[in-house]
Formats: structure tokens, sequence, C-alpha cells
């Protein structure tokens, strides 16, 4: 399969995420206020956030060992590759294990229901509820390493979808419990449920479409994987800084305004991030393709898929936010019956975030394809932390206006440097890179790829 033909798929495949996404939240969100209220939904957000943390836990190895693969793959080197799938995977069992340990330890000695402020459940419901909803990140950890198995060797599309089978089956089953009047409790065994047996499907898939990946620990060595520690470290910047600027914004939105305010907050970034789904498809459309054009030294390639992806992610956030900025609040009002008012000025706030991250974390692909993105992380991992240290000056004085400026403000200290980062790795020019972005010509080269 070419390149051209390869992205196509991947971005088809990649887009069924958003796609599940966009559609389970469109519908969930009002199924929850109806039937749990804004109070009790707005709890469930705040103890869904926290176990989220342990997704990150995998140190960043399973993105970095799908870099490798894919590196070893190009130039034909199938015994690395496989040392490096069951050196990454040997390590991600044994993390999920202590990790989970720890997280029981800590759910079981602490008082977690006075701390977050949950009244209507008991002690005993809201620490069920952490542990399975602990379980189900623990699975979410797996999946990075599986999925680095189908990006190595151009089967990218299908791990996607494989993946993205599982994520429409287990928010199916919560809005199946949520119809049939079940509480938070019910809503995280299904949850846990459906991502262990998601788990083993798609590992079995995985083994099915490339046989020359196996299970086990035979392969994995102490060597290969200190080789991938300093990028692994490196990498577990971005999720983390995801769950600082998402789960970390929703908790500290909720200690400092309350569960309403959570509740009135994430619909409205629900609503302002749906043309960056799109936009992270485009993303993990051009990663695998990127790293292997940059294993195989094909520059010219590499820097056409930048320019092209770029580009494209750039100017589709600009139209999409420009509609949503019309149209947003009407269909804000229908999506939520009416039951939370939109805070205009921090939608429209929202909306120049995705703006301004659309091309900074699309070019972001070049130095994580790579393997090279040790400063990008440190600048992600301080710019996170740094929005949120800003959000707790700007929410006490401006509420969610305030949350909102300070996640724009994440971005525009990305923006500054992410791009030239990415060109001088590509042996780019910044300023030819600019006026690219503005070619009709560009915008359809994709087509010759």
């Amino acid at each position: 399969m070419s390149s051209r033909k390869r992205l196509i798929a991947g971005f088809w495949a990649t887009a069924l995420g958003p796609f599940v996404t966009l559609l389970v939240q469109l519908v969930s969100v009002p199924l929850f206020l109806r039937h749990w209220g804004t109070h009790l939904y707005g709890e469930w957000l705040i103890m869904s956030a926290l176990p989220m943390y342990l997704s990150i836990s995998d140190m960043g190895f399973g993105s970095v060992a799908g870099n490798d693969m894919t590196l070893r793959v190009a130039v034909n080197d199938y015994p690395g590759a496989l040392e490096t799938f069951q050196s990454t995977w040997v390590l991600l069992a044994g993390i999920s294990i202590a990790v989970g340990m720890t997280a029981l330890a800590f759910i079981l000695t602490t008082p977690l229901a006075s701390w977050l402020q949950i009244q209507p459940l008991s002690l005993r419901e809201v620490r069920l509820i952490l542990i399975l909803l602990s379980l189900y990140s623990l699975g979410v950890l797996q999946a990075s390493v599986l999925l680095s198995g189908f990006r190595s060797d151009g089967h990218y599309p299908l791990g996607a979808l494989s993946t993205n089978i599982v994520r429409f089956a287990e928010n199916a089953g919560v809005l199946a419990v949520l119809v049939l009047h079940g509480g938070p409790l019910r809503v995280a065994v299904t949850l846990a449920t459906v991502r262990g047996v998601g788990t083993i499907f798609v590992s079995i898939m995985l083994t099915y479409t490339l046989p020359w990946i196996r299970f086990g620990y035979a392969h994995a060595t102490w060597q290969r994987i200190r080789q991938l520690g300093r990028p692994s470290f490196a990498f577990v910047a971005f999720p983390a800084g995801n769950a600082l600027s998402v789960q970390g914004m929703t908790l500290l939105i909720g200690m400092l305004m309350g569960p309403v305010a959570v509740a009135t907050f994430n619909p409205m970034r629900t609503l302002s991030r749906c043309p960056y789904q799109v936009i992270d498809s485009i993303k993990n459309a051009v990663w695998p393709e990127l790293s292997a054009a940059y294993g195989a030294q094909k520059h010219d390639l590499a820097r056409k898929l930048h320019r092209s992806s770029c580009q494209v992610a750039f100017w589709f956030a600009l139209i999409a936010v420009l509609g949503l900025a019309a149209i947003g609040p009407e269909i804000f009002r229908i999506w939520t019956h009416g039951r939370v008012t939109m805070n205009v000025p921090c939608f429209h706030i929202l909306l120049l975030v995705v703006v301004a991250s659309s091309l900074w974390n699309t070019s972001s692909a070049v130095s994580v394809a790579a393997n090279r993105h040790e400063l990008l992380a440190l600048q992600y991992i301080v710019g996170t932390s740094g929005s949120l240290a800003l959000g707790y000056l700007l929410i006490r004085h401006f509420g969610l206006v305030g949350a909102a400026y300070a996640l724009l403000a994440c971005d525009i200290w990305m923006g500054g440097f992410v791009v030239r980062a990415s060109n001088e790795l590509l042996d780019d020019h910044t300023i030819d890179f600019v006026r690219s972005m503005v070619s009709l010509r560009r915008l359809i080269s994709l087509s010759g790829i």
C-alpha cells in the first residue's frame, strides 16, 4: 500500500475515534444531566478525572516503542522490532501491577469522599467507583503498546479501527446503563468490564495480523528498555500535560467553584474541541508515515507530509471555529436541554484555544515520530503546569473566563517554538513553511504523496 493510501486509510480509521467521542458526548451529556442532575454529574466528572492519571503511568514507553519499531521495520530489522515490543510489554505489565496496587492502597486508606466534597454517595461507593475506574485506566494504558505493534508495520488503520471499536462499545454500554437508570457504580462496572474484554480482542487481532509479533518475555532485554528510557521519560510529559490541562483544570474548577461550575465548563470545552478531534486525527494519521520516512531518510517526503498536514489542520480549525462561534450557543442550548447556561465569553476564548493549538499540535508529530521530542516535552509540561497556576489566580477573579484564558496562554506558549523545532529537524525553512500555509496549491499536495 502506498503512503497516500495509508494516509487516507489512517485518517478515516483515526477519525472514527473523534466521531465516536463526539457522538457519545452529544448524546451522553443530556442523558447524564437528565438522569443524574447537574450536581451528581459534576461529581462524576470529578471522580472520573482522578483515575485518568493512571493512564500516563506507562511513562511513554508504548508510544516511543511504536516509533522505534517503525524505524526498525523500515530497514527490515524485524528481530529488533520484536525485541522492542516484548521489552515494552513486559515493562508495562510490571508497571500496571505496581501502580494498581499503589492506587488500591491509596483509595482504601484516604477519606476521598470528604476531600472531593462528594455528598450523595457513601464512602464505600466512592471507593468502589474509583477502584473500577482505576482498572479501566490501566486497561487504557495497555492500548498504547498494542497500537504500537499495528503502527510499526503499516497496519495503523486496522489498529486504530480495532481500538475505536472498543471505545464505541464501552461508551455504548455507558449510555445503555444511563437509559436503564443506572447510577455511577454501574457505569464504572460497565467501563471496566468492556475495556477488559476489548483489550483481549485487540491483542488477538494484533497477533493474527502480524505473526512476527508474539507476546512473552523471551526476547525482552533490559538493554532495550534502557535505550528507550530517555525518550520515554520525555514522552510522558504529553499525557501528563494533557491530564493537567483537562483533568487538572476540571479539579481546579471543582475545588474553587464547585461541581455545578464543572458541569458548565466541561460541556462548553467539549463543544469547542469538536474541530480538534479531526485535527488530532490528521496528526495521528501522518505520525507513522513520518516515522517511516524519517527512518528511511526520505526527507523530501517528510517535509511534504509536515507542510500539508499542518496546513489542512490550521485551515480546518479556523473555518470550524468561525462556524461554532456563530451557531455554538444555540447548539449548546439544544444539547443540554437548557439545563446548563453557556458562558458565551468563555466559549469564545475556548474556540481561540483550538485555533492556537491546531498548528503546533500537528507540527509536533515530526519530533515525536523521530523520537526527538525531549525539548518539546519539557516545554509542554512547563506550559500546562503554568496554565494551572495561572488558572488558580484567574479563576478566583474572573471565574470560568479565567480558566479559558489560562488554557489559551499555554497554547500560545507552545506555538512559539514547536514549528521552528520541527523545521530544524527536517532541514526546512520556517519562513517558507509559513508561506506554504496560505498556498492553495499546498492544500491539495497530499494527493501527490
